[in-house]
């Protein structure tokens, strides 16, 4: 049985990222070239996960030189058929584990309707033994 791989995207992993997050709705599909930079510029703060030779799972995020202590994970998309394995949750983990920073906090910005993205940062927040601080974003 093939394994799930989790790693650093490459450049050529974009167009295969744009069309998971295409087809996994209620996520916000962001143009193509987002997800080019995304694995060029950012690729140390994203992960994919690879089931055989294809992409299941991605994380976006990034380090912001304002909070450098904190990764701030953009998107989570994982293969409908990939769900409720724990996938989400490893992505997280491995992108902490390979970053070059001190990272201390890990904030998102979830719709409050968002229930599959709040239970999947809930149960983040209880594996590592800590709890989940909400406040709203606010911008105009």
């Amino acid at each position: 049985m093939t394994s799930i791989i989790y790693r650093e995207p490459v450049l050529s992993d974009a167009h295969k990222i744009w069309e998971l997050v295409k087809n996994n709705k209620p996520l916000d599909e962001n143009s193509k070239y987002l997800y080019v930079l995304l694995c060029h510029q950012f690729s140390k703060t994203c992960r994919v996960a690879e089931y055989d030779s294809k992409i299941v799972g991605f994380l976006s995020g990034f380090i912001s030189p304002k909070n450098p202590d904190t990764l701030f994970v953009w998107q989570a998309a994982v293969d409908d058929t990939f769900r409720n394995k724990g996938i989400a949750k490893e992505l997280v983990f491995q992108t902490l584990c390979n970053t070059d920073s001190d990272v201390k906090f890990v904030e998102a910005t979830v719709t409050p309707s968002n229930d599959a993205s709040l239970k999947f940062l809930q149960n983040f927040a209880n594996q590592v033994g800590t709890k989940i601080t909400k406040k709203p974003f606010v911008f105009n």
